[in-house]
């Protein structure tokens, strides 16, 4: 019975030394396991540099107020993806160009195998008036600054149709109503000056208030007008010489147009009425 005893004794003396050593082993293995490197990142440092950019255009017209300008380089490598924007400027500009702009850009996100362009663009109430039409990549091998990008003006939309019952503008004789604001007398005999578009002809003739005249359509769109110098002939009257000067004058002025209501109404380029007309 002692025996027995004993060897129990035993037996849990030795379950008891090898939980402990286990214990420890565990203990010490959780202590000594290394620990993973946390990794740390650096932000690539921005590599800043200027881009000076003059912006032109070879239209002769004055922009009218509130025009603005921007200026934008752009990634254009993917030609089934979205260009991608490295810089850019945007300014209200007013007078005659050039316009200088400078691009500041970071130099790191620029590749060598990729492609770029320096875009322009100038818009009037958020209406896109003018923009460059050829590409210009300041990065290639012959490119200097500051970097010429010229602007050309945007044709207004070809498919705007005259409102239902209004008259077009070639064909009918168009009496003038108002001059630069102002209501306009007869001329001489008593006749009143008018004008008439010939798109056939590319033509505008009428009477100024003592002459007839002619004058070249140079264009014409939906919404636009550009006439020539007027040539007339060279009588002398009594009555209607200031309204024949005043309206020869304004002809070259002449920019967009609408008719509404049977009335034409012709603005110049800065959106300035400049006169109306009936139908005579």
């Amino acid at each position: 019975m002692a025996f027995k005893l004993k060897k129990v004794v035993l037996a849990t003396s030795v379950m008891l030394s090898a939980l402990m050593l286990q214990a420890c082993n565990d203990k010490e293995a959780t202590v000594k396991a290394p620990q993973q490197p946390t990794a740390v990142v650096q932000a690539e440092k921005a590599d800043m540099k200027p881009l000076d950019v003059s912006v032109i255009y070879l239209d002769r017209r004055m922009l009218p107020p509130g025009a603005v300008l921007n200026v934008t380089l752009e990634d254009v490598s993917l030609a089934d993806a979205p260009s991608v924007t490295l810089s850019t400027e945007s300014m209200d500009i007013a007078g005659a160009p050039p316009y200088p702009v400078t691009l500041n850009y970071d130099a790191n996100k620029v590749k060598a195998n990729h492609r770029y362009n320096v875009r322009a663009t100038v818009k009037v109430d958020n209406k896109l008036i003018m923009t460059s039409t050829s590409t210009m990549d300041p990065f290639a091998v012959d490119a200097k600054q500051p970097l010429e990008v010229k602007l050309d003006r945007v044709a207004p939309a070809q498919n705007a149709a005259p409102e239902a019952n209004q008259p077009t503008l070639a064909g009918p004789q168009w009496q003038l109503v108002t001059l630069s604001g102002q209501a306009v007398q007869p001329g001489a005999g008593g006749n009143s000056a008018f004008i008439q578009f010939d798109a056939a002809t590319k033509n505008a003739s009428g009477f100024s208030g003592c002459n007839n005249f002619h004058s070249a359509l140079e264009s014409q769109t939906a919404t636009t007008l550009t006439l020539g110098q007027a040539a007339s002939t060279r009588k002398m009257c009594m009555d209607g010489m200031e309204l024949e000067q005043a309206f020869l004058a304004a002809l070259p002025e002449f920019s967009t147009y609408s008719i509404n209501n049977n009335i034409l109404s012709i603005k110049d380029n800065n959106g300035n009425v400049i006169a109306t007309f009936k139908i005579k």
